[in-house]
């Protein structure tokens, strides 16, 4: 079960430094998913410079190495090809010890999949949200069931044959009605397959994909805000996790550092989330409600339930 919206309040602190950094490679995607906005995005397109980059993961291993590095925020991070490896492997050869991505794994063939294992990096989450071609490609428009499920299999069997047990690799499903029958189904085929599987809540990104609904509760302090730092691929710091359009600017890390920006918005905005003074919070918080699908359920390959790391100075699993 998913935890209580409580219990997880509890584990939310204001920090110097944020416990998790997602660094936006590139916010171009190949897919058109029903789930996602990127389509929608009115912000420009690009790729993230190779020495903002830099700048950025020198900061990270100089203030806390053990800060999750997520190499994606809202685009597919393997459309910058083998720039990813240099990344991954920078940010490793400097220390960094949490380094992840999401991918949508329709480019992860047998090359990529073997550029990814011999990176060293410590995460991979891949979306898949249908077992049958019809719910799959229903959901995720632009791909072909039966290539992301050739390519994951492969990734898997390579991991195995190397014996690289210190990259975790994770088939994520997100739950919603078109899949609910499937979801079973998914994470049994995977699991049995040496992966590690999760299920989440669907996200409305702010509000902009409009047919998603959520259930109101009574609010809390907004786990995406919290303890997230968005940086997208031109340097920008955004509100949340879910201002994926960039509506709410913070400041630009080819300007200041990580740490001076997390300062002004914890003051600005995160401090009012944990005080639940929401009425004073930006416009997009306002009508948001993806607080309140925060979290998942996670599984390791023996379907045994995975905690979520909350500490500053740990491996993130």
């Amino acid at each position: 079960m998913y935890e209580k919206l409580e219990n997880l309040e509890e584990k939310f602190q204001i920090r110097d430094f944020p416990l998790n950094v997602l660094i936006e490679t590139g916010n171009y995607c190949n897919l058109n998913c029903t789930t996602c906005s990127n389509d929608k995005l009115t912000r420009k397109r690009g790729y993230m410079n190779s020495l903002l980059y830099r700048r950025i993961i020198d900061e990270i291993a100089d203030e806390n190495p053990y800060a999750r590095v997520w190499l994606d925020y809202y685009g597919e991070p393997l459309l910058s090809k083998f720039k990813l490896y240099y990344m991954i492997d920078y940010a490793k050869k400097k220390g960094c010890k949490n380094i992840s991505m999401n991918t949508n794994a329709t480019l992860l063939d047998e090359e990529m999949a073997e550029m990814l294992l011999d990176s060293n990096i410590d995460f991979i989450s891949i979306d898949c949200d249908g077992f049958s071609p019809e719910v799959y490609e229903k959901i995720r428009i632009g791909a072909k069931r039966d290539i992301v499920y050739k390519n994951i299999e492969h990734l898997l069997k390579r991991k195995k044959e190397r014996g690289l047990d210190n990259i975790k690799i994770e088939v994520k499903v997100m739950e919603m009605e078109e899949n609910k029958h499937e979801i079973q189904k998914i994470m049994d085929y995977w699991r049995e397959r040496g992966a590690w599987t999760t299920k989440r809540r669907l996200i409305t990104w702010g509000g902009s994909v409009k047919d998603i609904k959520i259930e109101e509760k009574d609010r809390i302090a907004c786990g995406y805000a919290v303890g997230i730092c968005p940086i997208t691929w031109d340097g920008n710091v955004v509100n949340c996790a879910c201002d994926v359009d960039a509506s709410v600017i913070w400041g630009n890390v080819n300007e200041n550092s990580i740490k001076e920006i997390w300062k002004i918005r914890n003051e600005k905005m995160v401090k009012l989330q944990v005080e639940h003074r929401f009425a004073e919070l930006p416009e997009i918080c306002h009508d948001c409600n993806d607080w309140s699908i925060i979290g998942e359920e996670r599984f390791d390959e023996n379907g045994n339930p995975v905690q979520k790391n909350y500490e500053h100075k740990e491996k993130m699993l």
